[in-house]
């Protein structure tokens, strides 16, 4: 009989120690109005506006290193997509063109899907080659051309206009150098396709050339055939045509 009392009697002391109050409890709380403003349409505005106001502005160092980390990825993003656009372009255009009666312009669209594709699966590798390279420049100039760290933004100050705009343009500049830089397989396509297109050009300016003496030629034909029947019809109205029969 004295167990199950002893028992209870350890299970109310226990119950009687522990903490009545979380001990993270304000900052839980705080989290909790954060979300319910952020997804409460009725919310106050000005409170949300207020908190916006106080987040500091990033420096231009801060925002100059961001848009550099943005474009240094994209740069090797669009050195792979233009120079595998144009080489899967003339690929499809000169091995399937024919044999599946698209035009040029369908090719190109198709290559642009495979350099796309090429770049969605290959990014990450873009991503790693061009830190890795990073590194070793560093090594060889010794440390003379860093790489400058990404400056540690709040997540407010990511947010914030200036930074997503810095990284935007950091991205457009960084495709379009790449895209310039990725142009490079035009130098290595044979000359031979211009030779025949300028061998094209001559075959149509002498076509051009022949038609134009064969209208000619033509033209003076009919012009001599209307002088002739201008002849007869003038002996017809005279009767001479009577007169020799």
């Amino acid at each position: 009989c004295n167990a199950p009392s002893r028992s209870i009697i350890r299970y109310k002391s226990s119950q009687r120690n522990w903490p009545t109050v979380h001990p993270r409890k304000k900052v839980l709380q705080k989290l909790k109005d954060v979300l319910h403003e952020r997804n409460n349409p009725t919310s106050t505005v000005k409170a949300f506006q207020s908190s916006r106001e106080d987040v500091p502005e990033p420096t231009r160092r801060q925002l100059y290193v961001v848009a550099i980390h943005q474009a240094i990825p994209f740069v090797g993003f669009g050195i792979m997509d233009n120079a595998i656009l144009i080489l899967a372009g003339e690929a499809i255009d000169v091995y399937l063109g024919v044999t599946l009666g698209i035009s040029t312009m369908c090719a190109a669209a198709i290559g642009n899907i495979v350099s796309d594709l090429c770049g969605v699966l290959f990014g990450t590798v873009i991503e790693d080659a061009l830190l890795r390279w990073s590194k070793k420049i560093e090594k060889i100039t010794k440390g003379r051309v860093k790489l400058p760290p990404m400056p540690k933004l709040t997540y407010e100050q990511r947010k914030l206009r200036s930074v997503r705009w810095s990284g935007q343009m950091g991205c457009a500049v960084g495709l379009t150098i790449g895209c310039v830089i990725g142009m490079f397989p035009l130098l290595f396509f044979p000359a031979e396709d211009r030779s025949k297109e300028k061998e094209f050009e001559d075959g149509a300016a002498a076509s051009r050339k022949l038609i134009d003496n064969q209208n000619d030629q033509l033209k003076k034909e009919l012009s001599q055939w209307k002088e002739k029947f201008k002849v007869l019809e003038r002996e017809k109205n005279d009767g001479l045509w009577d007169k020799g029969y």
